[in-house]
């Protein structure tokens, strides 16, 4: 059953963009449209659709056509060693843009995909998740075209670090080692 907006929210964001199809899913199944409040432990779903979320922090996630990320944990306190963020991507293509969150502890953050665990500081970076739960991951340049930061990419197996723009690597299983980043 699809609903509207729900009646009450513990909001970590919100909504921001949205062209097509899109689903929360939570204690029940709600309809994305820009607006709709992000809460701790909701499911976004994309289905023929693209939509933006904009967490308290000012950090974004842009996920493309049939994604799915499970949002565990985002709390935003003006303290960076008390802020936290974690989260699950599970399939398809999301963009994520650190807001404040580039000064947290990057301890504090959490990005899981199928195959890899990626900690972040102070970046924007691209991740793909394909139907095996391969993870591709891509570091993006800042606006003046140097690197926005760095992630670290890492599996039972290994870690590997982008630092440079358009750096990425692959990880096919976790307990793989990812490949050794090239730059794109």
């Amino acid at each position: 059953m699809m609903v509207g907006l729900p009646l009450h929210a513990d909001n970590i964001g919100d909504i921001t963009e949205l062209r097509g199809i899109g689903a929360v899913l939570r204690d029940d199944t709600y309809t994305a449209e820009v607006g709709l409040d992000i809460q701790q432990m909701d499911d976004v779903r994309t289905g023929n659709g693209r939509l933006a979320i904009s967490f308290l922090d000012d950090s974004k996630v842009r996920l493309t056509e049939h994604s799915k990320l499970v949002i565990d944990k985002v709390v935003f306190n003006p303290d960076p060693n008390k802020s936290e963020m974690a989260l699950k991507f599970a399939s398809g293509t999301a963009r994520f843009i650190t807001g404040k969150l580039g000064r947290i502890d990057k301890k504090n953050i959490s990005i899981k995909t199928p195959t890899a665990t990626i900690g972040i500081r102070g970046t924007d970076f691209t991740t793909t998740v394909d139907e095996l739960g391969r993870s591709l991951i891509i570091l993006l340049p800042d606006e003046n075209g140097n690197s926005s930061g760095e992630i670290t990419v890492e599996t039972w197996a290994g870690v590997e670090i982008l630092n440079e723009p358009f750096q990425a690597t692959m990880v096919q299983t976790l307990d793989s080692q990812p490949t050794k980043p090239v730059v794109l």
